[in-house]
């Protein structure tokens, strides 16, 4: 009788041994996994500045042409949208 005492102290020291491994493993998984999910975070981002920062999102067609009708002027200017505009970006920034 004591031996299988004996036997079942060591039977449930191994199962907590494997079990601790387990735990430990399913961790270092986890620990890997996050960290390349950051890394892929990381280089995703870094992908979506680089595009952002090859192209801006100026239409320099439009651009051209309004510099165009602004120099041979025949672009149309209200100078009372212009004045309000000016003044309520004025109070804006006082306020």
């Amino acid at each position: 009788m004591v031996d299988k005492i004996t036997n079942s102290i060591i039977n449930l020291e191994n199962k907590t041994s494997k079990s601790s491994a387990t735990v430990k493993n399913s961790a270092k998984q986890v620990d890997n996994h996050s960290s390349n999910n950051s890394e892929d975070i990381k280089i995703e981002n870094k992908n979506i500045i680089d595009e952002l920062a090859s192209s801006a999102p100026i239409d320099h067609d439009k651009v051209s042409s309004i510099k165009k009708a602004i120099s041979s002027g025949n672009y149309p200017l209200d100078l009372d949208k212009i004045s309000d505009a000016l003044m309520d970006a004025y109070n804006d920034m006082k306020s």
